[in-house]
């Protein structure tokens, strides 16, 4: 393990050529920005959701949102979105949506590398691959799912003193709870997908009134800046909430 950051390139064979860069678990997140190289994108969605844990009615009901909504927005806009990096559930959507749209945005997956597999990198211990239209890869120390976390964050909240910045909770296991509270602490409106499964909707009814025993809901509640997305609406509503958000409540204009 080395203290220093080393950046490689990932070949997928459908093409696509990642950046990635390897993060020691103390290095400064300017330090991560600046080997990442990401250009000048105009505002930054961050994601948390579902992987591996979504059943195919789940990633069926949301895919509209992803891949005709918030894919072609980042797109046409030229959008950072921040996630998790690995071939499953709202990760494999969007990365669906930046093929399906060319975008050129910078998609970055946040991953700890002993838990994931590339080209080049078949990793006996990985639970899961990278996804291959993701354009930027930052790969953790951390042993298991979850250590990433702290640093997915500090990147967001980096990124957040350049640009506008917006957080989605789509579905969710375990550990959403903790990446939602962690966005609520540093200030981030969080659109909560209302009828996507599992920690969205625990959210989404504790935010309508239900009891939240669990105390991360809590504070969530008490902290958070929520805005509710029912996923009965259609894509085209969802792009213009996130356009309203990022630009500051003018929804028809450019972000």
């Amino acid at each position: 393990m080395t203290d220093k950051i080393v950046v490689e390139t990932i070949a997928f064979p459908n093409g696509r050529i990642a950046r990635a860069v390897h993060a020691p678990e103390h290095v400064d997140v300017t330090a991560i920005l600046s080997a990442l190289d990401l250009g000048s994108p105009r505002a930054l969605v961050v994601i948390t959701g579902g992987a591996g844990g979504m059943n195919e009615d789940e990633i069926n009901r949301v895919r509209p949102f992803l891949v005709g909504g918030l894919a072609r927005l980042a797109a046409e806009e030229h959008i950072a979105i921040l996630d998790g990096g690995t071939d499953a559930g709202v990760m494999a959507l969007i990365g669906e949506g930046a093929a399906a749209y060319r975008s050129t945005a910078p998609l970055i997956g946040v991953c700890p590398a002993a838990r994931v597999a590339w080209p080049g990198n078949p990793n006996p211990n990985a639970e899961a691959q990278l996804e291959p239209n993701h354009s930027h890869f930052v790969l953790t120390d951390g042993q298991e799912f979850g250590t990433e976390s702290e640093t997915i964050y500090a990147i967001a909240e980096a990124l957040s003193q350049q640009m506008p910045s917006v957080a989605l909770l789509v579905n969710g296991g375990p550990i959403a709870y903790d990446e939602t509270l962690k966005n609520a602490r540093h200030g981030r409106v969080i659109i909560v997908f209302k009828g996507s499964g599992r920690a969205a909707d625990v959210i989404a009814a504790a935010w309508e009134g239900a009891q939240a025993d669990d105390p991360r809901v809590a504070e969530i509640m008490e902290r958070g800046k929520i805005v509710l997305f029912d996923v009965a609406k259609g894509p085209e509503k969802l792009v213009s909430l996130i356009r309203q958000i990022l630009c500051g409540g003018k929804p028809n204009e450019h972000c």
